[in-house]
C-alpha cells in the first residue's frame, strides 16, 4: 500500500513538473496577439477618439503620429542592444516631437484628459508591477514589514 501511495505522489510529481516547464502555451498565446503597427496605431486612435471626443481630421492626425512613432520604436526593438545604448538621447528627442506633435493636435481640455488618462494608466502598471519581486539589476529594496 505505501510502494501504492509513494509511486502516485512520485507520478503527480513528475506530470506537475513537466506541465510547469511547457511554455509553448505561453508563446502561442502570446504570438496570437501580435498586431501590426497600422493595426496598434488604429487601437491607440480609436481608444483616444473615445477618451477624448476627437474630431475625424484629429482621429487622422493622431493615428499619422502614432503610426510613427510605433514604427520607429520597432525599428529600435530590432537594433542590437549596444547600439541602443547609443541611441537613448535620439529616442529621447524623437518622443518629445512626437508629444510636441500631439500636444499640437489636441485642443488644451483634450491634452488634460489625455494627461489623466495616462497619469491612470501609470498607475496600474505600478500596481500591477508591484505584484513582481525586483528585478536582478533593480537598486531599490523593497518595502519591509516592520
Amino acid at each position: 500500500m505505501k510502494k501504492l501511495i509513494l509511486s502516485i505522489a512520485i507520478v503527480v510529481v513528475g506530470f506537475t513538473a513537466a506541465h510547469a516547464q511547457d511554455s509553448t502555451r505561453v508563446r502561442k498565446a502570446h504570438n496570437a496577439t501580435k498586431f501590426t503597427a497600422e493595426q496598434r496605431a488604429e487601437m491607440v486612435s480609436k481608444t483616444m477618439q473615445q477618451k477624448l471626443t476627437l474630431t475625424d481630421d484629429q482621429k487622422q492626425k493622431v493615428y499619422q503620429v502614432e503610426l510613427d512613432r510605433i514604427k520607429k520604436n520597432d525599428e529600435w526593438r530590432k537594433d542590437d542592444k549596444n547600439a541602443m545604448n547609443g541611441k537613448t538621447e535620439e529616442r529621447k528627442a524623437f518622443l518629445k516631437a512626437s508629444k510636441e506633435k500631439m500636444d499640437a493636435i489636441l485642443t488644451a481640455e483634450q491634452r488634460k484628459t489625455l494627461a489623466a488618462y495616462r497619469d491612470e494608466m501609470r498607475g496600474k502598471m505600478k500596481d500591477r508591477k508591484g505584484n513582481k519581486s525586483p528585478r536582478r539589476g533593480d537598486k531599490t529594496l523593497p518595502p519591509s514589514n516592520n
